[in-house]
Protein backbone atom coordinates (compact mmCIF):
# COMPACT_ATOMS: atom_id res chain seq x y z
CA UNK A 1 0.00 0.00 0.00
CA UNK A 2 1.82 3.13 -1.23
CA UNK A 3 0.76 6.64 0.79
CA UNK A 4 2.21 8.82 -2.20
CA UNK A 5 2.97 6.76 -4.67
CA UNK A 6 1.25 3.80 -6.45
CA UNK A 7 0.54 0.40 -4.66
CA UNK A 8 0.91 -2.75 -5.86
CA UNK A 9 -0.50 -6.34 -4.64
CA UNK A 10 2.05 -9.30 -5.46
CA UNK A 11 0.67 -12.78 -4.94
CA UNK A 12 2.69 -15.97 -3.92
CA UNK A 13 2.61 -19.34 -2.33
CA UNK A 14 5.04 -18.52 0.67
CA UNK A 15 7.20 -15.51 1.99
CA UNK A 16 10.47 -16.53 1.10
CA UNK A 17 13.31 -14.66 0.04
CA UNK A 18 13.26 -14.61 -3.88
CA UNK A 19 9.21 -14.06 -3.93
CA UNK A 20 9.74 -10.90 -1.40
CA UNK A 21 12.70 -9.81 -4.01
CA UNK A 22 9.94 -10.27 -6.83
CA UNK A 23 7.56 -8.27 -4.69
CA UNK A 24 10.03 -5.12 -3.88
CA UNK A 25 10.62 -5.21 -7.83
CA UNK A 26 7.19 -5.33 -8.40
CA UNK A 27 7.02 -2.40 -5.95
CA UNK A 28 10.02 -0.48 -7.82
CA UNK A 29 8.39 -1.24 -11.53
CA UNK A 30 4.97 0.51 -10.27
CA UNK A 31 7.18 3.78 -9.09
CA UNK A 32 9.26 4.76 -11.65
CA UNK A 33 9.07 8.06 -14.40
CA UNK A 34 10.99 7.13 -16.90
CA UNK A 35 9.27 4.69 -19.13
CA UNK A 36 12.07 2.41 -20.66
CA UNK A 37 13.07 1.88 -16.71
CA UNK A 38 9.46 -0.34 -16.51
CA UNK A 39 9.88 -1.92 -19.80
CA UNK A 40 13.46 -3.03 -18.33
CA UNK A 41 12.33 -4.27 -14.72
CA UNK A 42 9.93 -5.66 -16.65
CA UNK A 43 11.67 -8.21 -18.84
CA UNK A 44 13.85 -9.00 -15.56
CA UNK A 45 10.64 -9.76 -13.86
CA UNK A 46 10.04 -12.26 -16.92
CA UNK A 47 13.24 -13.91 -16.11
CA UNK A 48 13.61 -14.17 -12.72
CA UNK A 49 9.86 -15.83 -11.95
CA UNK A 50 11.10 -19.54 -12.50
CA UNK A 51 9.38 -22.43 -12.89
CA UNK A 52 10.41 -25.37 -10.96
CA UNK A 53 10.61 -27.33 -14.02
CA UNK A 54 13.62 -24.67 -14.74
CA UNK A 55 14.92 -25.07 -11.61
CA UNK A 56 15.43 -28.85 -11.84
CA UNK A 57 16.35 -28.28 -15.16
CA UNK A 58 19.43 -25.84 -13.59
CA UNK A 59 19.83 -28.59 -10.87
CA UNK A 60 20.73 -31.09 -13.05
CA UNK A 61 22.49 -29.37 -15.22
CA UNK A 62 25.03 -27.81 -12.52
CA UNK A 63 25.34 -31.02 -10.06
CA UNK A 64 27.73 -33.63 -9.94
CA UNK A 65 27.70 -36.44 -12.50
CA UNK A 66 26.71 -39.94 -10.67
CA UNK A 67 30.69 -41.11 -10.92
CA UNK A 68 31.78 -38.28 -8.86
CA UNK A 69 28.79 -38.78 -6.11
CA UNK A 70 29.16 -42.04 -6.11
CA UNK A 71 32.95 -41.89 -4.87
CA UNK A 72 32.22 -38.85 -2.44
CA UNK A 73 29.90 -41.45 -0.92
CA UNK A 74 32.56 -44.17 -1.19
CA UNK A 75 34.57 -41.86 0.56
CA UNK A 76 32.38 -40.45 3.30
CA UNK A 77 31.84 -44.31 4.27
CA UNK A 78 35.57 -45.34 4.06
CA UNK A 79 36.23 -41.80 6.57
CA UNK A 80 33.64 -42.96 9.13
CA UNK A 81 34.17 -46.66 9.10
CA UNK A 82 35.12 -47.19 12.95
CA UNK A 83 31.74 -45.27 13.52
CA UNK A 84 28.55 -47.07 14.23
CA UNK A 85 26.28 -47.91 11.19
CA UNK A 86 23.53 -45.60 12.27
CA UNK A 87 25.66 -42.87 12.15
CA UNK A 88 27.50 -43.53 9.11
CA UNK A 89 23.61 -43.85 7.67
CA UNK A 90 22.69 -40.71 9.01
CA UNK A 91 25.96 -38.77 7.32
CA UNK A 92 25.06 -40.48 4.16
CA UNK A 93 21.37 -39.78 4.08
CA UNK A 94 22.54 -35.66 4.63
CA UNK A 95 24.58 -36.08 1.47
CA UNK A 96 21.87 -37.55 -0.76
CA UNK A 97 19.44 -34.48 0.47
CA UNK A 98 21.85 -31.88 0.05
CA UNK A 99 22.20 -33.36 -3.47
CA UNK A 100 18.70 -33.62 -3.93
CA UNK A 101 16.63 -31.84 -6.71
CA UNK A 102 13.84 -31.14 -3.77
CA UNK A 103 16.29 -29.93 -1.58
CA UNK A 104 14.51 -26.60 -0.65
CA UNK A 105 17.49 -24.86 0.85
CA UNK A 106 18.90 -25.71 -2.55
CA UNK A 107 16.44 -24.33 -4.74
CA UNK A 108 16.12 -21.28 -2.87
CA UNK A 109 20.05 -20.22 -3.11
CA UNK A 110 19.54 -20.65 -6.77
CA UNK A 111 16.52 -18.39 -6.97
CA UNK A 112 18.52 -15.72 -5.32
CA UNK A 113 21.75 -16.09 -7.10
CA UNK A 114 20.26 -16.48 -10.03
CA UNK A 115 18.48 -13.26 -9.40
CA UNK A 116 21.30 -11.43 -8.33
CA UNK A 117 22.93 -12.34 -11.35
CA UNK A 118 19.97 -10.64 -13.57
CA UNK A 119 20.12 -7.92 -11.97
CA UNK A 120 23.49 -7.29 -11.87
CA UNK A 121 23.91 -7.79 -15.26
CA UNK A 122 21.82 -5.20 -16.34
CA UNK A 123 23.40 -2.60 -14.00
CA UNK A 124 19.79 -1.84 -12.58
CA UNK A 125 21.33 -0.04 -9.03
CA UNK A 126 23.02 2.72 -11.63
CA UNK A 127 19.91 2.61 -13.65
CA UNK A 128 17.76 3.63 -10.46
CA UNK A 129 19.81 5.78 -8.66
CA UNK A 130 18.21 8.58 -10.05
CA UNK A 131 14.95 7.35 -9.47
CA UNK A 132 12.63 9.00 -6.53
CA UNK A 133 13.73 7.00 -3.31
CA UNK A 134 10.82 4.89 -1.89
CA UNK A 135 10.45 4.18 1.38
CA UNK A 136 9.20 0.82 2.88
CA UNK A 137 7.99 0.35 6.14
CA UNK A 138 8.10 -3.45 6.91
CA UNK A 139 8.32 -5.64 9.85
CA UNK A 140 10.92 -7.81 11.84
CA UNK A 141 10.25 -11.07 9.70
CA UNK A 142 13.62 -12.56 9.70
CA UNK A 143 13.64 -12.66 5.81
CA UNK A 144 12.61 -8.95 5.67
CA UNK A 145 16.07 -8.43 7.10
CA UNK A 146 18.33 -10.72 5.05
CA UNK A 147 21.84 -9.68 3.66
CA UNK A 148 19.62 -10.97 0.13
CA UNK A 149 16.90 -8.41 0.68
CA UNK A 150 18.74 -5.85 1.75
CA UNK A 151 20.99 -6.24 -0.93
CA UNK A 152 18.35 -6.21 -3.29
CA UNK A 153 16.51 -3.25 -1.83
CA UNK A 154 19.95 -1.43 -2.32
CA UNK A 155 19.89 -2.49 -6.14
CA UNK A 156 16.29 -0.95 -6.66
CA UNK A 157 16.55 2.39 -4.61
CA UNK A 158 14.38 1.14 -1.66
CA UNK A 159 15.29 2.22 1.64
CA UNK A 160 13.78 -0.48 4.01
CA UNK A 161 12.48 1.18 7.35
CA UNK A 162 12.06 -1.67 10.05
CA UNK A 163 9.38 -1.38 12.86
CA UNK A 164 9.89 -1.96 16.85
CA UNK A 165 9.15 -5.11 17.88
CA UNK A 166 5.65 -6.27 18.40
CA UNK A 167 4.56 -3.00 16.84
CA UNK A 168 2.27 -4.15 14.61
CA UNK A 169 -0.33 -0.75 15.42
CA UNK A 170 2.34 1.56 13.60
CA UNK A 171 2.03 -0.16 10.19
CA UNK A 172 -0.82 1.36 8.31
CA UNK A 173 -1.00 -2.10 5.71
CA UNK A 174 -2.72 -3.43 9.14
CA UNK A 175 -5.59 -1.86 8.67
CA UNK A 176 -5.59 -2.30 5.01
CA UNK A 177 -5.68 -6.28 6.39
CA UNK A 178 -8.16 -6.05 8.56
CA UNK A 179 -10.58 -4.32 6.19
CA UNK A 180 -9.61 -6.89 3.52
CA UNK A 181 -10.66 -10.06 5.53
CA UNK A 182 -13.95 -8.12 6.96
CA UNK A 183 -15.38 -8.01 3.38
CA UNK A 184 -13.46 -11.39 2.10
CA UNK A 185 -15.03 -13.57 4.61
CA UNK A 186 -17.90 -13.01 3.27
CA UNK A 187 -17.81 -14.63 -0.23
CA UNK A 188 -17.65 -18.27 -0.58
CA UNK A 189 -14.16 -19.26 -1.89
CA UNK A 190 -14.99 -21.66 -4.80
CA UNK A 191 -11.33 -22.28 -5.58
CA UNK A 192 -7.80 -20.63 -4.97
CA UNK A 193 -7.49 -18.85 -8.35
CA UNK A 194 -11.14 -17.01 -7.17
CA UNK A 195 -9.59 -16.23 -3.79
CA UNK A 196 -6.87 -14.24 -5.76
CA UNK A 197 -8.91 -12.44 -7.87
CA UNK A 198 -11.18 -11.38 -5.22
CA UNK A 199 -7.97 -10.17 -3.28
CA UNK A 200 -6.79 -8.20 -5.75
CA UNK A 201 -10.21 -6.71 -6.47
CA UNK A 202 -11.00 -6.11 -2.82
CA UNK A 203 -6.93 -4.65 -2.10
CA UNK A 204 -7.58 -2.06 -5.16
CA UNK A 205 -10.84 -0.80 -3.48
CA UNK A 206 -9.90 -0.98 -0.22
CA UNK A 207 -6.83 1.32 -0.71
CA UNK A 208 -9.06 3.92 -2.09
CA UNK A 209 -10.56 4.51 1.50
CA UNK A 210 -7.91 7.41 2.43
CA UNK A 211 -8.84 6.63 6.29
CA UNK A 212 -6.23 3.70 6.03
CA UNK A 213 -3.79 6.28 6.18
CA UNK A 214 -4.96 9.25 7.26
CA UNK A 215 -4.96 9.09 11.13
CA UNK A 216 -2.59 7.19 11.06
CA UNK A 217 -0.23 9.98 9.50
CA UNK A 218 -1.66 12.52 11.76
CA UNK A 219 -0.79 10.40 14.65
CA UNK A 220 2.72 8.98 13.93
CA UNK A 221 4.47 10.66 11.28
CA UNK A 222 4.77 14.14 12.91
CA UNK A 223 6.62 12.23 16.00
CA UNK A 224 9.38 10.52 13.99
CA UNK A 225 9.66 13.14 11.35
Amino acid sequence: MAINGNSTITLTNSSTAPEIAIALIELRKANLSNKNNKILLENILNNVNYSDSEIDNYLMENTETNDIFVEKLHNTIEKYKDEKTSDIARIVEKHCKRESLNNIKKRREIKRNLMNKELENNDIESVLSNEKTIYLILDNYSVHKSVFIKNIANILNICLIYLPPYSPHLNPIEQLWKMMKNRIKKYFLESKEYLEELTKKTFFESINDSDIYKNWEEEFIPKVW
